[in-house]
């Protein structure tokens, strides 16, 4: 019929549309290093753990905001109920008439109908504000969380060097230290008065027989282990802060350093002569204790 009206033939053939060609694209494997697998894999876990806490207390608020619009809703249908007992009560006090009173009746559904309208809508405008407002807040707290991962890395990275450069500096002045101690070495009994001239460091003089079992020289407890007279070396222990420490085979002159104490000072022992079952040298300890201490407990 609609072939006469148009004007044209009916075995006319409609065009027939050919199929779109989907190119496929090959996929591509991105190249992602393992850590930063699994950083990504860490962050999205808690996305999510966090993404469902908001949600559940977003659930949580909305069923107390539910409890509340039922509860206000339980107040409105007392209120009403209580209404058509006035009525009941005027009517049989001033003979209300059957239409007037189902006027009321019809009144008194309606504005049920409304506040039931009212607490779906209300209900409807609490969910769309609650999912806006979550999404708005998981796009912040993800932007806000890979900025702090940002500066926690960076910040790790300056205490680092930090403490390398610290690190790098005792290491350096406890070699200083050394090489200092080492250099002031008293070899013989005139030496030792020239650095006790200096006044730098305290020295106690001791000549310990093997038969003697502990000398006491200046705060610390010598105890001669053995002597090598033709090798000119020995072994010692020495007793401090409750400590025992066994030196063996030093030589002639060789500066035999120890920490004491918990400041931690420097104390040395040079033994100048060895003989058989006996040796003669001094310990060197430092004067000043509070700059000589090579640990300083901070506040």
């Amino acid at each position: 019929m609609n072939s006469f009206t148009d004007g044209k033939p009916l075995d006319q053939a409609q065009p027939v549309s050919k199929p779109a060609v989907v190119s496929a694209r090959p996929k591509t494997t991105p190249r992602y290093g393992l850590f930063g697998f699994l950083i990504v894999l860490a962050l999205l876990a808690y996305i999510i753990y966090d993404l469902q806490a908001t949600k559940k207390q977003t659930q949580t608020e909305l069923t107390s905001l539910k409890n509340q619009q039922t509860e206000r809703f339980g107040k409105n249908e007392e209120s009403l109920q209580a209404l058509k007992e006035d009525f009941d009560v005027v009517r049989n006090r001033l003979g209300v008439t059957q239409k007037e009173l189902d006027q009321a009746r019809a009144l008194t559904q309606r504005f049920k109908a409304e506040q039931e309208r009212s607490v779906q809508q209300l209900h409807a405008q609490l969910s769309q504000k609650a999912d806006s407002q979550q999404l708005s807040a998981l796009k912040e707290e993800s932007s806000s969380q890979f900025g702090k991962v940002n500066s926690d890395v960076t910040a790790v990275r300056t205490d680092v060097d930090a403490t390398k450069k610290d690190l790098e500096g005792t290491r350096r002045e406890l070699v200083d230290v050394k090489d200092t101690l080492s250099q002031q070495i008293a070899r013989n009994h005139d030496e030792l008065q020239q650095l006790r001239l200096k006044g730098e460091r305290n020295f106690y003089e001791f000549d310990i027989n093997k038969k003697k079992k502990v000398a006491l020289v200046g705060d610390v407890r010598l105890m001669l282990l053995d002597t090598n007279a033709k090798k000119k070396k020995y072994g010692v222990r020495i007793v401090v802060d409750d400590n025992q420490l066994e030196k063996k085979d030093r030589t002639v002159n060789e500066p035999v350093q120890f920490l004491v104490g918990r400041t931690k000072l420097r104390y040395e022992l040079v033994v100048n002569e060895v003989s058989k079952d006996r040796i003669v040298g001094y310990l060197s300890t430092p004067k000043d204790k509070g700059l000589s201490a090579e640990y300083v407990k901070s506040n």
